[in-house]
């Protein structure tokens, strides 16, 4: 039976143990499906799939690589390279420069580390919608054919919620209210008075306009 998946904001501890990952007995495992246990609960597991979602687990947990990304957050001692043996040397490659990219990416999550392997989100550069598209893509295992494609959209997801807060973050906000309500128009909305039952409510959450249609 699946086991119910910690939240996001806890991707520095070990969802099945609880315990913060570490570089000796708790070392970060990332499994194709994008949830990642310590390498402790994953030898304990009675089949080989994973304990959430039940997506079997095609490759040997001792060939799974150990997740920098998260050992570094976690203020934990890094090795300079684990040797991870692909099909051929260009997936090599190419494997080393998009671990490397992870890893980089990974560092604009270091000040929401908090105890415990819970994340602290009061201080960070990135909004909350960036910061759950980069711990995604920071547990995505790349090894894996399921985890390479899983972590292109993560990675498309999070370029283009980067490119959304840019534009917001530039435009003024008497042209943000026009474009929303011309927005509006274009579907087709009409406005109706307030002694109406069906009303429109437009509000802004944060700098992201939403549109709720409420009756």
């Amino acid at each position: 039976m699946p086991v119910q998946a910690a939240q996001w904001t806890e991707f520095l501890s070990c969802p099945i143990c609880y315990n913060e990952f570490d570089e000796n007995v708790h070392k970060p495992i990332s499994l194709g499906c994008s949830h990642t246990v310590c390498k402790t609960c994953l030898n304990k597991l009675h089949r080989k799939a994973c304990p959430f979602d039940q997506t079997a687990i095609n490759t040997d947990i001792d060939v799974l690589p150990v997740n920098f990304a998260l050992l570094q957050l976690v203020g934990a001692q890094v090795p300079d390279h684990q040797s991870i043996k692909l099909s051929n040397l260009g997936e090599n490659k190419h494997y080393e420069v998009a671990k490397k990219c992870v890893e980089d990416l990974a560092l604009y999550l270091k000040p929401l580390s908090g105890g415990k392997g819970v994340a602290s989100l009061n201080q960070s550069a990135l909004s909350r919608p960036m910061q759950r598209k980069l711990v995604t893509l920071v547990n995505c295992q790349l090894v894996e054919e399921e985890g390479r494609v899983r972590a292109m959209r993560a990675a498309r997801s999070l370029g283009e919620r980067t490119v959304t807060e840019l534009i917001l973050q530039h435009q003024n906000p008497q042209q943000l209210s026009a474009n929303l309500w011309a927005a509006v128009r274009a579907r087709g909305c009409q406005f109706l008075g307030p002694g109406r039952t069906d009303h429109y409510l437009v509000f802004l959450t944060g700098r992201i306009p939403v549109l709720r249609v409420g009756r």
